[in-house]
């Protein structure tokens, strides 16, 4: 599992993960100790290039969190996210990225740390570590920079898809206006349940939100106290926050505010204590609090004890993890995680034209 150090909490927590992975069902083996032997060196070079990346800018700790989730609600953890626009040898489009689809466009980032972690993981222990499993451990490390104790296991073992999808992306990634029935089908569409919906909502304790959003859908959320709404329409996002202050489409730059007002780069308890406050910086934030049901005992469990949230969010991460992921011969392990290997485009390309 590599060098955690955490002792007894770790043991427990992995006896607690395996149980839950035996209990997801499906024909997945991910495990812990997929790379002891192939490249042992994982744990370090990703921690490493995590805490330089973090270091130097608090927010990628967030957005490198987010690609793990977008890449496993679109037909699985299969990495995805990750790819470019990939053209036929004509010059035609073979496949249109994920990157551009409306939940990620100007919005998903943290790419160039991802290739910062394959080029070092590819010196080190060529052709062996898939983008998929870089997603998930590096999702793990992000986390742990921004405040979360201890380190989950991560399950390795999945391996790259070939193709993305952008029609699946505008599907299952869930959009920041859903409602509480909303949410709990697109979570229960990939396997996961109303705990894991709690939990891992709490992943907005960090990161940023574009005022475009909150200007759009928020501040005529009446389920948000009336003046924390005046406070978000007058100081944290005033009219005209809404527009882009730069770039072209697809590339454009917004304002942007802080998910957690209190403390927005610490990952912590304060967003389950915001929104039973009706401070949610979003409708889908906001309606886990809002919405009557067992949701409202998750979040007051949460908001009381880092501990309990802590426990559960890594249990959840671990279960999202394991959602449709490619392994044994399915997919290929990619040298480059913007593009699927040469050979892989040839064939798609050659298939697609029969």
């Amino acid at each position: 599992m590599g060098s955690s150090g955490d002792g007894g909490v770790v043991v427990a927590l992995c006896l607690v993960a395996f149980v839950v992975m035996s209990t997801i069902g499906g024909e997945a083996t991910l495990s812990t100790d997929f790379y002891d032997d192939s490249c042992p060196e994982i744990y370090s070079i990703v921690e490493a290039e995590v805490d330089k990346a973090v270091a130097s800018e608090a927010r990628l700790a967030a957005s490198l969190l987010r690609l793990h989730f977008h890449d496993c609600f679109v037909n699985g953890c299969d990495g995805s996210v990750l790819l470019d626009n990939v053209t036929n040898p004509d010059g035609s489009l073979l496949f249109e990225t994920e990157k551009d689809s409306r939940a990620n466009v100007n919005s998903i980032r943290g790419f160039s740390v991802i290739d910062a972690i394959k080029a070092a993981l590819e010196d080190a222990c060529p052709q062996t570590v898939s983008c998929a499993d870089i997603l998930a451990i590096t999702a793990r490390d992000s986390a742990v920079a921004a405040g979360l104790v201890p380190k989950y296991p991560v399950f390795f073992g999945r391996r790259d898809g070939l193709t993305a999808s952008i029609s699946a992306a505008d599907q299952f990634l869930p959009a920041p206006f859903f409602n509480y029935a909303n949410l709990t089908q697109n979570f229960a569409n990939v396997g996961l349940n109303e705990l894991d919906l709690a939990a891992l909502s709490g992943a907005h304790t960090i990161g940023r939100v574009k005022c475009a959003i909150v200007r759009t859908f928020t501040i005529n959320d009446t389920d948000i106290n009336s003046g924390f709404r005046d406070f978000l329409n007058t100081t944290v996002c005033p009219p005209g926050s809404q527009n882009p202050t730069s770039g072209k489409p697809g590339n454009l730059t917004f304002p942007l505010t802080d998910l957690d007002l209190v403390t927005p780069d610490t990952f912590d308890t304060n967003y389950y204590k915001n929104i039973r406050h009706g401070e949610g910086l979003l409708p889908s934030d906001q309606t886990l609090q809002a919405t009557p049901g067992v949701n409202q005992a998750f979040v007051a469990e949460f908001a009381a004890s880092s501990r309990q949230f802590f426990r559960q969010f890594s249990l959840s991460m671990i279960k999202m993890g394991n959602i449709s992921p490619l392994e044994g011969d399915d997919g290929e392990i990619r040298l480059n995680c913007r593009q699927p290997n040469s050979d892989s485009v040839l064939l798609k390309s050659r298939v697609a034209s029969q």
